[in-house]
């Protein structure tokens, strides 16, 4: 006689479902699977950050007929295939802790934190609170004029978040300003931003359990958000790269240390530019930074909107795919960099390479 169980799926031992998990090969599984409980969720983070590096979003709507030409093993998503109701309706401005930062298009331009797998929402401030947007909308009727619209699209530049959205003590960082280069930060439940005394900012990220901030010659703040006296605090020795004038990216290693990154370009004899990096990890006991030699073992992601991030780029930690010591980076393409070759190989070519970043869900799945 058969026996029933009443016992659910979710009831199965850790040890079987993480089994079980470890044993699919495409990252679309390992992110449905995060969707039936928590304790499905909570295995799927563990095998995922193993097995599979950020996933890539296209945040242009028209950019999803060209997804079939990135073969490399990436996850692509894009607005139609996570469920929004019309990427007319919302925009994705960048990512923090796996969630995007969507803008609403028309007035108050509602901002929400909006989880990829889920479509739930963590709303923040809206942007209509910021005088910089009132002002705009005082000069230009915003049905009328479209261009009122594109700077108010373009309004946040970047946003990170501290340590997980899930804690009831979560703090919001962003970059904005229609010319870029302000920070301004939001607690859970805050009706209005709140302005920290900055300038020229190019990048921001929240690491150890600090955020910091840099601005466009390479000057380190550490941003203390408290309520009553925010402020950024310059760190008190000298970057190497200070006043250096390529692109910089705030990183984070595979083991949490904070990075610099920086993209730089060499020119030969016959005036041609070829793109290569150079990385410094910060010692925050000295103060000092080190140069990074190799990236063995290791791969790094990087994103003007979203978390740059290093990944184990061994067989077990990426699923094989992805190229060891390398940078992979988005700039009018997908690109990899060789880091001992010094050689440079196109990914993936769109018109919409501007509006590609990358996605870790990780916190998501938390």
């Amino acid at each position: 006689m058969a026996v029933f169980s009443s016992s659910s799926w979710s009831d199965l031992l850790p040890e079987l479902i993480e089994g079980v998990f470890h044993s699919l090969n495409d990252a679309r599984d390992i992110l449905s699977c995060a969707t039936v409980c928590s304790s499905w969720r909570y295995s799927s983070s563990a095998v995922y950050s193993r097995k599979f590096v950020p996933f890539l979003l296209v945040s242009h709507p028209s950019s999803v007929v060209e997804e079939a030409q990135c073969s490399d093993g990436f996850r692509i998503i894009s607005p139609e295939n996570m469920g929004f109701s019309g990427n007319d309706q919302r925009w994705i401005c960048g990512s923090t802790g796996g969630y995007l930062l969507t803008v609403n298009v028309s007035f108050p331009f509602e901002v929400n934190l909006q989880n990829p797998l889920t479509n739930t929402a963590i709303p923040l401030p809206q942007l209509a609170s910021f005088e910089d947007v009132q002002r705009l909308l005082q000069f230009q009727d915003i049905i009328q004029h479209s261009g009122t619209l594109t700077l108010i699209k373009n309004f946040v530049k970047k946003a990170v978040s501290s340590t997980s959205l899930l804690d009831p003590d979560w703090i919001v960082l962003i970059i904005y300003d229609t010319d870029g280069g302000k920070l301004a930060f939001c607690r859970r439940g805050d009706k209005q931003w709140t302005g920290l005394e900055s300038e020229h900012v190019d990048d921001i990220v929240f690491c150890s359990g600090v955020f910091f901030a840099m601005d466009r010659v390479g000057r380190i703040y550490q941003c203390e958000l408290s309520p009553n006296n925010p402020k950024a605090i310059p760190l008190c020795s000298a970057s190497p790269f200070r006043y250096d004038p390529c692109k910089k990216y705030f990183a984070e290693s595979d083991n949490g240390n904070l990075w610099v990154v920086l993209q730089k370009l060499d020119v030969s004899d016959d005036y041609d530019f070829t793109t290569y990096f150079e990385i410094y990890e910060f010692n925050p006991e000295t103060e000092e930074w080190t140069m990074v030699r190799s990236l063995r073992g290791r791969a790094l992601f990087l994103s003007p909107q979203g978390r740059c991030v290093a990944v184990s780029a061994d067989e077990t930690g990426s699923g094989g795919f992805i190229k060891d010591n390398s940078v992979y980076f988005i700039d009018e393409s997908l690109s990899v960099f060789e880091w001992e070759s010094k050689q440079i190989m196109k990914l993936y070519q769109s018109r919409f390479c501007n509006s590609m970043f990358w996605v870790t869900p990780v916190d998501v799945l938390q």
